[in-house]
C-alpha cells in the first residue's frame, strides 16, 4: 500500500519544490508548480506566476492523473505479490508523473520484468533508458526502491 503523503513530498522533492514562476525544464519545456507542464492553453493564465496553493492545486491534479496512469501502466501484470506491489507502485506512479503514460508505455521489457515479478531485469531495463541518462539521480532513487525486492 502506497504511503502517499510520504510519495507525495517525495515528488515534490525530486521536481525541485513548488516553483511559482515558469521556468524550463531539463528539455526545455515550460514548467511551473511541481513539475507541471504548462499547456498552451495555460501560457496567458501562470505568465506571471502562481501561488502556492494554486502549486499545491495543479500538484494533486496531475499526482492523481499520474495515479490513474500508474494502474493502467500496471493492468497487464496481473497481482503483483503483497510484498512488492506498494514499492512498484510508487516506483510506476512516480515515473508516470515525471514522464506521463505514453513515454511510460515504451518501457515494455520494465513492465514485463514486473509482470515476472523479475525485480533485477526491472532495474536492468530502468537503467537502460534514455530516462536514466536524462535524469539520472531520480532514477536511481527510484531503482534503490525497487532493489529492496531483491
Amino acid at each position: 500500500m502506497i504511503d502517499e503523503g510520504r510519495l507525495q513530498q517525495e515528488i515534490i522533492d525530486h521536481e525541485g519544490g513548488v516553483v511559482l514562476k515558469p521556468y524550463k525544464d531539463h528539455l526545455g519545456y515550460d514548467t511551473i508548480g511541481v513539475g507541471h507542464l504548462i499547456k498552451d492553453s495555460e501560457k496567458h493564465e501562470f505568465r506571471n506566476g502562481i501561488t502556492y496553493e494554486t502549486g499545491l492545486k495543479l500538484f494533486l491534479i496531475d499526482y492523481s492523473i499520474a495515479k490513474r496512469d500508474m494502474q493502467t501502466f500496471l493492468k497487464p501484470c496481473g497481482d503483483i505479490p503483497e510484498y512488492g506491489r506498494g514499492i512498484v507502485e510508487e516506483v510506476c506512479l512516480e515515473m508516470a508523473f515525471q514522464i506521463g503514460i505514453t513515454k511510460l508505455l515504451l518501457f515494455k521489457k520494465f513492465r514485463k520484468a514486473l509482470a515476472d515479478e523479475n525485480w533485477s531485469e526491472a532495474i536492468e531495463q530502468m537503467k537502460d533508458s534514455r530516462w536514466y541518462n536524462q535524469t539520472p539521480n531520480r532514477a536511481k532513487s527510484l531503482m534503490d526502491k525497487m532493489k529492496k525486492l531483491i
